[in-house]
């Protein structure tokens, strides 16, 4: 299990931005071992969609309470998702993915796997490309 600190913020993805030099995976990785957890990538899945409390994401995944409030503890950490309490009744909380950081994120793996050198790798890693051939 990912051990998270409690102390440090919440890690914001940054929008990848179109340049010559490769996205740093630095601070993407923190967020993918976020998403590592196959509960907490179907969590994450879900809501992308809707909108739901913890005893809905229960219900959906037949999982119990504390289980799911973990792994949204996890996500929420990182970032990921966002929560507001209920207008009229505070006791209910609705969690949702947040829609920046999943954009953010999508084009940072997708920046990433399109980039032709791996990040830190540069001129070495097409060296070697091409004294393979």
């Amino acid at each position: 299990m990912t051990r998270i600190d409690m102390d440090k913020p919440p890690l914001v993805p940054r929008p990848f931005t179109a340049s010559v030099r490769p996205p740093a995976t630095d601070d993407l990785a923190p967020l993918l071992r976020a998403l590592a957890d196959e509960t907490r990538l179907k969590i994450f899945a879900l809501l992308t969609k809707e909108e739901l409390c913890v005893c809905e994401i229960e219900d959906v995944l037949g999982l119990p309470q504390s289980l799911v409030s973990n792994h949204l503890a996890v996500l929420r950490r990182a970032g990921l998702v966002r929560w507001r309490r209920d207008a009229e009744d505070s006791r209910w909380i609705f969690y949702r993915a947040d829609p920046a950081a999943a954009a953010a994120l999508r084009q940072r793996c997708v920046g990433l796997l399109t980039t032709r050198a791996p990040s830190g790798g540069g001129r070495r890693a097409e060296e070697v490309c091409r004294a393979r051939r």
